[in-house]
């Protein structure tokens, strides 16, 4: 009787270390503003995504801001590295619910999917929420809990686990690219020229010179190697110092701008 309940238990247990999730999972998918997400491409570039698996429910709350503030603590120390993907847990919900959700509940500044390729299957059993710290060229996973164990110092380390990580960048992957803005001063909209060397997408963020984030714009496509030109609506910005963050892949610049009469 003993034999046959230490075998049961080494047979509990190697299936529980056989079936930890150590790896990401690869996916390539569309996210709420149509953009096209790599995972494997983004870390390999040297970032670090936390995805967040909501229904959405009022039970997801805390746990998913804990993880979203996690992710938002690191948006000065390491400017557009981390991310925060608010996903859709069996993509039943359509994506205008979901940002609504994010939105209603200080969740704004998050990559939004409703998509059946990120699913959280992958990474052991079901939550609401569940929540997975992904990052390195080894394609690791940092953290995967399910609901109240889901904790912000928790994901914080893991985060910091991630970024120091080593990395084998492919070169050619990176997005070398150059900013400039004009007029300066600038009123009610802001001309942006950038040049790129890799085709990637690109995202803006305009800082007030507090540090607060004032605007968020995506590209809805890849950007073409050599110069672009986009504008910016800024007439909802107060006159003052602005600075413009732009992410390609790894790489950010930025560049400062005045808001005038």
């Amino acid at each position: 009787m003993k034999k046959y309940i230490f075998k049961s238990l080494f047979l509990l247990l190697g299936a529980n270390v056989a079936f930890a999730q150590t790896t990401a999972t690869d996916f390539t998918t569309n996210d709420c503003d149509g953009i096209t997400h790599n995972l494997f491409d983004s870390l390999d570039e040297g970032n670090v995504i936390v995805i967040a698996w909501v229904m959405p429910c009022g039970g997801c709350i805390t746990p998913s801001f804990a993880a979203y503030d996690a992710a938002q603590s690191f948006a000065t120390s390491h400017p557009g590295i981390v991310d925060f993907y608010l996903v859709d847990d069996y993509a039943n919900t359509s994506c205008a619910n979901l940002v609504n959700w994010g939105n209603s509940n200080s969740m704004p500044l998050n990559t939004a999917f409703s998509s059946s390729a990120i699913s959280m299957s992958d990474y052991g059993s079901d939550g609401m929420p569940k929540v997975v710290v992904l990052g390195g060229s080894s394609h690791s996973v940092y953290y995967n809990l399910n609901n109240n164990q889901i904790k912000l110092i928790g994901v914080q380390a893991a985060i910091n686990n991630a970024l120091a990580a080593p990395l084998n960048i492919d070169e050619n992957k990176r997005s070398i690219f150059e900013v400039s803005t004009f007029p300066n001063p600038a009123k009610g909209v802001l001309n942006i020229q950038y040049e790129v060397k890799n085709s990637n997408n690109i995202r803006f963020e305009i800082v007030s010179i507090l540090g607060k984030k004032v605007l968020q714009i995506k590209e809805n496509k890849f950007s073409t190697t050599g110069t672009n030109n986009k504008k910016i609506d800024i007439s909802s910005l107060e006159k003052g110092i602005y600075f413009l963050n732009a992410y390609s892949g790894s790489d950010v610049k930025t560049t400062r701008f005045i808001v005038g009469e």
